[in-house]
């Protein structure tokens, strides 16, 4: 908005305006069974779930000509999860000196859009990418999973390599064009599992975390950008000489290759714990413990990049998750 500082005048635009929004409507529908043996020994739950959630809010490009502005909020559609959660916990061994209890959860996710509102089966306004010009990776499309990747499908050589300029062509009409474009893949992982585990020996204890995701997948951005020697006509980082890059010139094709496309599966550690603990000190009058605390330790993946948790799936950001360590003394009078 521009003003004349003479007369304090200042033109006003109207902005993108949708009069048909409306609230979110969810609807779940749950069945399980819960279960306890050896006298609460060991104890768990099995449940089953669909939830149905009807007008989904979020930002994507109106029909052409009818807004102001080609994109913003707007009930996008229906989308439909289904899956199955279990969840154990036990303590395997319990003795006078040693006890061990251990919580298992493991859950089966898919999702579905059912129903998209005119205008919104296209690419997802907000999944832009840096290689290209204009790029978006995301794309929403009935009877597929919410924000499923929308690439070139990559042909390799023998060894593996993927072939620069060399894509599928899926309707075989000998050009490789946006009618070529694939589905594939979800950034939602199907499979998350947890694991706890927490030790007690005497005065000391031991705690352990780990959790788990499967078959979340990631757009690479911070490879691509890094993997063309020339991106949109000028070099990437100065040309450095000891950079090996894989691909030569930047093309819409390639900033769209499946082949940034990465299983980002991990099992993570969250965190780390021992300490120490005195029950009875001035005359049972004070209980004190002395721990130490280390968080996000460790992750096994097989992704390419810093970090593979990338919820929105997108990965350009150049900070993974942080080690950080503690201690601490909690005091009980």
């Amino acid at each position: 908005m521009t003003g004349n500082p003479e007369t304090g005048s200042y033109p006003l635009y109207p902005s993108a305006y949708n009069t048909e929004i409306k609230w979110e409507e969810t609807h779940t529908w749950n069945a399980g069974v819960d279960f306890a043996f050896l006298n609460n020994r060991i104890l768990g739950s099995l449940d089953y779930y669909k939830r149905k959630t009807k007008d989904l809010l979020t930002k994507s490009p109106y029909p052409a000509g009818s807004n102001i502005s080609n994109a913003g909020n707007m009930n996008l559609g229906d989308l439909e999860n289904t899956g199955i959660e279990f969840n154990i916990t036990a303590r395997p061994v319990v003795t006078k000196d040693f006890r061990w209890t251990s919580s298992f959860n493991v859950a089966w996710n898919k999702n579905k859009i059912t129903r998209l509102a005119d205008g919104a089966d296209t690419v997802v306004d907000n999944s832009g990418i840096s290689l290209g010009k204009g790029n978006k990776i995301q794309k929403h499309q009935v009877g597929h999973p919410a924000f499923s990747f929308y690439v070139y499908e990559q042909v390799y050589d023998a060894d593996g390599n993927p072939l620069e300029g060399v894509y599928v062509d899926q309707n075989g009409d000998g050009e490789i064009n946006a009618s070529d474009k694939i589905l594939y893949h979800s950034r939602d992982p199907k499979v998350t599992m947890n694991w706890s585990n927490t030790f007690n020996y005497k005065n000391w204890d031991f705690g352990i975390t780990l959790r788990s995701s499967l078959g979340n997948w990631v757009y690479n951005d911070a490879q691509a950008t890094t993997s063309v020697k020339e991106i949109n006509n000028t070099l990437p980082l100065a040309n450095l000489n000891n950079t090996s890059y894989l691909f030569e010139k930047t093309t819409n094709e390639l900033a769209c290759s499946s082949y940034f496309v990465q299983n980002a599966s991990f099992l993570r550690c969250d965190n780390i714990t021992l300490g120490y603990t005195w029950d009875n000190l001035l005359n049972n009058n004070l209980r004190l413990r002395l721990y130490g605390a280390c968080q996000n330790p460790f992750v096994i993946t097989k992704y390419k990049g810093l970090d593979p948790e990338i919820f929105s799936g997108i990965d350009n950001n150049v900070y993974p998750h942080p080690v950080t360590f503690s201690f601490g003394i909690v005091a009980s009078f």
